[in-house]
């Protein structure tokens, strides 16, 4: 169930409003239902479609960033611009508000120049107008959305579709931007390439496991034999989402349980795991908002805030010269980090990806009902490094091998063309889809289709997968492994 979204009023269309000039938003795909009908998809999915007739094709298609707003309404204000009735005026009242998002009024184009408009600032206006909420939004917010707003949200696919779309969500289907493989099976390639199932772990832990769609691969990938004897167990703030993580953990042949916990604080017993798997979960953990006084003379406000200065403290980040008035750490990815290492066997192993930056402080990331925090890698990696673990660090696409110049459909793209199937009771989930794929989804349905568009799948436009980083930890003190060297058909064994 999505968040409820700020409600707009109508916009006034009097005054400097006439002089704003109009974009419609780019990239807006169209389905032709009819000879004289045909739908867009508001932003938000709780709105109808929106059915247009020629007359509001027309003024749509007229919002080029050269036509006033009072153009607009003097030529098709009285118009019926739709099936149901509703004149140009009711759509030019509406389509610019957060939820509709059809187009743009203003004096420029978002981020200024013309030809160089900075859309996802726009988008990022939207995603304020669906949480309702401006920059930081306290430290408790992020355990309070995923714990109580999602009690309703275990029943299907569309939290993760439109809220908390993830890279592995999106490949949780064969696909040919991994080689015809899921994500979770590609996934357990690499953990086999690696080295992490020789000898196999005894007990996997995946802290957030969304669905259950990777612990589900991760287990067909293996074979029956080679799951006997192991434990895999689900960690999940959200409850909901525990019952479809066991469920389909089952089905790919894994023998699994299930508790619902707080990453920052793992229910196991110190040196307990071989393996821990958590997937895109860190921009979820508890961000802390530190003031330059609290940065400069090492004491916190809060017992929350000490903490963290105590990390920065403690694995000596740099803070640099030029501190801002305040910053936003990433307490809960280090308090994560630090219970791996506590709950990890000797030579026990964990696999961390998530988005986030190099330099800087992590900066916030609108997401309706909620927002995530940018994880800080070279703090997170300083950290792992100063607890005594192994690492190794390298981009999601990179560790992955994908191809980057595979195309796959706009993610927009995909959740318009959803919300049309549903209108039509014809199934289509939303996933990363090459060509051939969608045509093989919606058949005779994409000749009717306008404006489906497709990106490299490393381009920032796509999903932004290159700012996806994945972090390998390996904890020293395992069993000396037995290496040997081959002569002639004999094999000469040393301990290592």
């Amino acid at each position: 169930m999505k968040p409820e979204v700020v409600a707009h009023e109508p916009k006034s269309l009097t005054g400097d409003v006439l002089n704003l000039l109009a974009w419609h938003i780019p990239d807006l795909v169209a389905y032709q239902h009819r000879d004289d009908e045909w739908w867009f998809a508001p932003l938000d999915d709780n709105l109808p479609l929106i059915r247009l007739n020629r007359h509001g094709l027309e003024m749509l298609r007229a919002m080029n960033g050269h036509t006033t707003l009072g153009h607009l309404l003097a030529k098709y204000g009285s118009k019926v611009c739709g099936p149901d009735g509703q004149p140009g005026q009711w759509h030019l009242e509406r389509w610019a508000l957060p939820n509709y998002s059809l187009c743009y009024f203003g004096e420029n184009p978002p981020g200024g120049h013309r030809h160089a408009a900075k859309w996802d600032l726009l988008l990022q206006q939207i995603r304020e107008g669906w949480s309702g909420k401006e920059g930081f939004e306290g430290e408790e917010h992020l355990e309070d959305f995923h714990v109580h707003d999602l009690k309703d949200s275990g029943e299907d696919d569309g939290h993760f579709d439109a809220i908390e779309t993830t890279v592995s969500h999106l490949f949780r289907e064969p696909t040919e931007a991994l080689q015809g493989l899921t994500y979770g099976r590609l996934l357990m390639q690499k953990f086999r390439r690696l080295g992490w199932f020789t000898p196999k772990p005894k007990v996997i832990v995946e802290v957030g496991g969304g669905l259950g769609y990777v612990a589900r691969e991760l287990g067909k990938e293996l074979l029956p034999f080679e799951k006997q004897g192991l434990k895999y167990y689900s960690v999940d703030i959200t409850r909901p989402f525990l019952r479809l993580q066991i469920a389909r953990a089952r089905s790919g042949g894994w023998p699994c349980a299930g508790t619902q916990a707080n990453g920052e604080w793992l229910p196991f017993k110190d040196h307990s795991i071989d393996l821990v798997v958590d997937n895109e979960n860190m921009a979820d953990m508890t961000p802390v908002k530190l003031t330059k006084q609290e940065l400069l003379s090492g004491i916190g406000e809060t017992p929350q805030h000490q903490e963290a200065l105590d990390w920065i403290r403690r694995v000596r980040l740099p803070i640099g010269s030029d501190v801002p008035d305040d910053v936003i750490f990433n307490l809960g990815p280090f308090r994560f980090v630090s219970e791996l290492w506590r709950v990890l066997k000797p030579g026990g192993r964990a696999f961390l990806t998530e988005f986030g930056i190099e330099e800087g402080w992590p900066a916030p990331v609108k997401l309706p009902g909620h927002t995530e925090y940018e994880v800080q890698y070279e703090h997170l990696r300083q950290a792992v490094r100063w607890l005594g673990f192994q690492e190794h660090y390298v981009s999601l696409p990179q560790f992955l091998t994908m191809k980057p110049d595979t195309k796959v459909l706009c993610t927009g793209a995909a959740y318009t063309i959803q919300r049309f199937c549903q209108a039509l009771d014809k199934p289509f989930v939303v996933r990363a889809y090459t060509e051939g794929e969608l045509c093989q989804a919606l058949g005779d349905m994409l000749s009717k289709l306008q404006g489906t568009h497709y990106h490299d799948v490393a381009d920032p436009a796509w999903f932004g997968l290159i700012d996806f980083k994945v972090l390998l930890l390996e904890k020293p003190g395992a069993t000396p492994k037995a290496a040997f060297t081959e002569n002639k058909g004999y094999r000469w064994y040393s301990q290592r």
